[in-house]
């Protein structure tokens, strides 16, 4: 019963899910776009996506909001509701400012190791939030059921970004490196605060 209700508990991880669908939202409403008509990537950048001009431009907010465009409906869909499950079961262990941290933290390495390794692509979506949010999963709650289900989603990233570029795209790994680090200083945190003085 306590594990259905997990979902409800986590006003930090719901917020996430709402700004994704609300940046899928807004893009198609600017761009005149069915709800579920792929956006074009090229034309993202108008709504706070990033390139490369980043580093002449100086727009670092754009790193933030980048994360919360998506160029196909089912890929931010897929995001959206991978993040609420994982999200969601870190804050209930760990509290959202631990979530908090690994998410914006890690999607912002993965946006900045992605703007600088394809400075002429455009740079969108929270996939590199969500191999944050993986290795949070991984780090934090390894004895937890999601275990598997963050281990499928790296094995799906993985397959698809291998498919794409045949290899592994910067910014997805360094999220989940960024995850990882940052999982492993709050577990140290956490458990310095639980030890007998």
């Amino acid at each position: 019963m306590q594990q259905k209700n997990i979902f409800f508990r986590s006003p930090a991880a719901i917020l996430i899910f709402v700004l994704i669908l609300t940046g899928w939202i807004i893009s198609a409403l600017y761009f005149g776009h069915s709800l579920f008509a792929s956006q074009k990537s090229a034309s993202l950048p108008q709504l706070g996506a990033v390139t490369g001009e980043l580093f002449v431009s100086h727009e670092w907010w754009r790193l933030l909001v980048s994360q919360f465009l998506h160029v196909h409906f089912l890929h931010m869909l897929f995001n959206a509701m991978c993040i609420l499950i994982l999200a969601s079961a870190i804050d209930h262990k760990h509290g959202w400012r631990v979530l908090l941290l690994i998410y914006l933290v890690g999607g912002l390495a993965g946006q900045i190791a992605s703007v600088w390794a394809y400075p002429n692509l455009v740079t969108d979506g929270a996939s590199q939030a969500l191999m944050a949010l993986c290795a949070g999963v991984f780090i934090l709650l390894p004895r937890g059921r999601l275990s598997w289900f963050a281990g499928l989603i790296v094995a799906i990233q993985v397959a698809l970004d291998v498919h794409a570029i045949g290899n592994i795209k910067a910014g997805h790994l360094s999220g989940f490196v960024a995850g990882s680090l940052l999982s492993l200083a709050c577990l140290f945190i956490l458990s310095s605060r639980h030890d007998p003085a």
